[in-house]
């Protein structure tokens, strides 16, 4: 045998070895997942996904179409698989209740890697063994009294926002609406969670420290959807090359939580930037945390820095979309107008005070608001993991531990089998009492529902109510613009490829 013939049969002997060792990794990988398997053959996927345990890759541009055309296609329950990823997807609101109301609090997906890496261990991101008593010291400054109390800081704010809006009438582009929104509620968060008056910090410009958090918000969704940042080595060489701005961004909002937390842990009251009494903040109870050792400053901070961004995105983009639906919907605004005027008769431009009392008889406004978070929910989709082996679902099907579950939102509340023929039409009479009560609890839910539901409901709830009142009673809203025009796409919270444009007119009042 000469040498090229024993070099020709090496070569075949080591292919041979490859192609045996893949295709027994490829095996082993299948028969690993032969319970998710059958669960895809029951429910459905596509087959060729369940046979390769991969397939395309989605995108913030492809992801919300792409689990649209899937539950079309297999129904409200279905294995997909993104990459090598493989999740449990439903839009089934019984099945929705199955995972959120678990036993044991279920821990966040992948999806929050991103969220975890870039603000820490925190509220959003902990385990649910580790969750479950960290949020109950978080709950004590969310309770309502407590959010009653922040009533007057969300009017004290509205001159701001107030000015903002003064100078616009017709714009062909809504965007530096949205960054209005952004600029109040980042302000508004500051008071509240943190204490603080952020417009008298001299050092901070606090709409461009906005815009620099939404700068943020797109790392933090790239780190969702790009495979390459599912590694922490790769996240750090992000962290110090083309996401370096966001990383210095986080890095100047933990120094001002962690500002706050000096401040009124030393005893100081000299500095106009902070409340003269910081009982107000929800700071407060985390600083008393702290000193009775119940609570680690680094996870304080962590937790505070979770609430601050929760807070500022869902609430601004909420009141931005709220905003354009009265646009595209005069005679629904004009409902809620009446409304608002018959509560607030007098000649105020908007700039009369709202009671916690008052935001209860706002009826209308409210079912406006919901439709809104219906049709256009700022976090349209989120991810748990049940730490519960063999989970028996409401429609029998059995959860293996560890198994991802998307949990799709934008498609649940657009379902045509929860909300009729006219799902995809904005219509405030689907919270109507009559329509809430017929449909099942957890078809809608905005701010998740459950044990790890949002802890900030009801702080958005009244927050949202009194902006909305009183800019309403002070502007009319139009565009030429449609529902079904709107583009979106998902960074980890709802955007709006294109804007609107959107032409906003003072109210006139006239007196007597």
């Amino acid at each position: 045998m000469n040498h090229l013939s024993l070099k020709f049969i090496i070569m075949h002997f080591i292919l041979i070895i490859v192609v045996i060792s893949v295709a027994s990794l490829w095996l082993w990988y299948r028969w690993h997942d032969r319970r998710i398997i059958q669960i895809g053959l029951k429910l459905g996927s596509h087959k060729l996904s369940l046979i390769l345990g991969f397939w395309h890759i989605v995108t913030q541009a492809t992801i919300l179409k792409d689990l649209e055309d899937k539950s079309k296609k297999f129904g409200p329950n279905f294995i997909w698989y993104t990459g090598p990823y493989v999740e449990f997807i439903t839009i089934d609101p019984k099945i929705v209740k199955d995972i959120l109301t678990l036993k044991a609090p279920p821990n966040k997906g992948i999806e929050y890697n991103g969220f975890r890496h870039i603000f820490g261990e925190g509220l959003v991101t902990m385990p649910g063994d580790e969750w479950q008593p960290h949020r109950k010291l978080m709950d004590v400054a969310f309770k309502l009294p407590k959010i009653i109390e922040f009533i007057p800081i969300f009017h004290k704010k509205m001159t701001g926002f107030f000015a903002q809006l003064d100078k616009c009438h017709v714009m062909d582009n809504s965007n530096d609406i949205l960054v209005f929104c952004r600029e109040y509620t980042i302000s508004v968060s500051g008071e509240t969670m943190l204490g603080r008056n952020l417009y008298k910090n001299k050092s901070l410009d606090l709409k461009l420290f906005a815009k620099q958090i939404s700068g943020l918000l797109e790392y933090v969704s790239a780190t969702l959807f790009n495979v390459v940042y599912q590694t922490e080595h790769f996240l750090k060489i992000a962290d110090k090359t083309i996401f370096k701005e966001a990383r210095q961004t986080a890095d100047l909002m933990r120094s001002l939580i962690d500002g706050a937390y000096t401040y009124y842990a030393t005893g100081l009251r000299n500095d106009p930037e902070y409340l003269v009494s910081q009982d107000i903040a929800v700071a407060k109870h985390i600083i008393d945390a702290i000193e009775s050792n119940e609570l680690e400053k680094d996870l304080a901070i962590s937790s505070m820095m979770h609430l601050f961004i929760a807070s500022f995105e869902t609430s601004s983009a909420t009141l931005y979309f709220t905003i354009l639906m009265l646009a595209m919907h005069p005679e629904y605004q004009a409902k809620v107008y009446a409304e608002i005027c018959k509560l607030f008769p007098d000649n105020d431009n908007g700039e009369f005070n709202i009671s916690y009392e008052h935001t209860k008889q706002l009826t209308y406004l409210d079912m406006f608001i919901k439709e809104t978070m219906r049709l256009l929910p700022t976090i349209p989709m989120f991810g748990r993991i049940s730490i519960e082996d063999n989970l028996k679902l409401s429609n029998d099907i059995v959860i293996p531990k560890g198994l991802r579950t998307l949990i799709d939102v934008y498609d649940l509340h657009r379902s045509k089998d929860i909300w009729g023929p006219q799902a995809n039409k904005f219509n405030p009479d689907n919270f109507l009492p009559v329509n809430v009560e017929a449909r099942h609890p957890y078809a809608f839910i905005p701010f998740s529902k459950g044990k790890r539901s949002c802890i900030g409901m009801r702080y958005a709830e009244i927050g949202l109510k009194v902006v909305m009142a009183k800019t309403i009673k002070r502007y009319k809203f139009s565009t030429t613009a449609k529902l079904e025009d709107l583009v979106v796409h998902n960074h980890l919270s709802l955007h709006l490829v294109n804007p609107p444009p959107l032409t906003i007119e003072k109210r006139i009042h006239l007196s007597g």
